[in-house]
Order: C-alpha cells, then structure tokens, then sequence
C-alpha cells in the first residue's frame, strides 16, 4: 500500500516528529531517526511535509495561534469596557484570564514544551512577542481611556510597557522548562498577577479611582 492511501502514515510522522524534537531539540533532530520511529522511508515524509520547520509547524502553529487569538479576544473584550469600569475590572480580569491562559497551556502540554524548550532557535521568543505585543497595545488603549475620563497618567516611555508586558510572560517559560506542575503554576501565576496588578496600580495611579 502507498503512503498517499494511508490515513495514518501522517499521524504517524506527527507523533514520531513530536518524540524527536523533545528527546533531541529542534537544531539536533534527524529527519532519519523521525522516518525510522514511523516506520517510513525518509522520502516518504516529503510527501506530507516540505521539511523539518514544516514539520515542527504542523505539530505546533495551529495550537499556538488559537491560544494567541484567545488572548486577543480577552483584551478586546476588556477595551470595549467602558473608560471608568476598567480600573475597577482589572484584577477581575486578570484572576480569569491566568488560570484559563495556565490551564489551556498544560492542556496541550506538549506543543509548549516543543515551542519554549525544544523549538527551532527564536521559537520561543516569536511566541512572547505575539502576546506581549497584544498586552502592550492594551496598556496603551487603557492609558488612553483613563486619559478620556481626565484621569491624569504619568508618561510611560514604551520601553518600559514593553518590557513590563515581555517579563510577565517569561513565566510561562519557567514552569514548562522546569516541568512544575499545573497546580503548582497556577498558584504562582495567581500570585505574580497580583504583583503586576499591584504595580500597575501604582504606576497610573489607579488608586486614585478605586
């Protein structure tokens, strides 16, 4: 039977591609050791995909982006507050989105260990700056609606916004990389969001409003 008429083969290639790229990180896996795990001719993985990023895309892109556009979608949500509700809204927010964001990422376990561990070089990075550039802009867009109700807000130099928004992510990183456990992350993702949430408070004065 030709691998074209086999509906496994590609399911096959997927989960031996996985094992490869945990065991020997993207730089050090072999295209030959994948094909010998599934069973196939190296060629034979050429028929389904154009190459090893190809591959690593096909185990990791469509997990990644719907994460990223559900991030997106919470923010958004958040803009569409009115100006005077989202300071009060902020903590509330956050202790939701922390625990689902947690949650989803230990759910597909796997893709993330692949993208922040065994990723090709700037992998992990891509990802940061997906969702840090999406709570940049939402820093903004609140610092312009606390602007709109007269609320007076100390100039931020974006640099600061950028690096306040990248590090926060950066947890994420620690616990896949150090293999904490769910509950354990939650915990601690919990905490620091409180002591964002704390900062941000003393930045734009939100106390002033609460």
């Amino acid at each position: 039977m030709g691998i074209h008429n086999n509906k496994n083969t590609e399911a096959d290639i997927l989960e031996a591609g996985k094992k490869e790229f945990l065991t020997y990180g993207y730089e050090r896996a072999s295209l030959r050791r994948i094909a010998k795990e599934a069973s196939v001719t190296t060629g034979a993985i050429y028929g389904y995909f154009s190459g090893k990023e190809a591959l690593f895309q096909a185990l990791t892109e469509e997990t990644e982006d719907e994460l990223v556009e559900l991030y997106r979608k919470v923010h958004e949500i958040f803009a569409a507050l009115p100006p005077h509700e989202q300071p009060g809204a902020l903590m509330t927010v956050t202790d939701d989105y922390i625990p689902w964001m947690i949650n989803y990422i230990y759910d597909h376990y796997d893709v993330f260990k692949l993208i922040l561990c065994s990723g090709a070089p700037g992998a992990g990075e891509k990802f940061f700056e997906k969702l840090a550039g999406i709570e940049e802009q939402s820093c903004r867009d609140m610092i312009e609606a606390l602007k709109s109700i007269g609320h007076s807000v100390p100039e931020l130099r974006e640099s600061l916004i950028h690096i306040i928004c990248h590090t926060f992510f950066r947890q994420i990183q620690e616990f896949v990389s150090h293999d904490i456990s769910r509950e354990e992350a939650l915990e601690c993702a919990l905490t620091l969001g409180k002591f964002q949430h704390a900062g941000w408070v003393y930045i734009l004065k939100l106390e002033e409003l609460l």
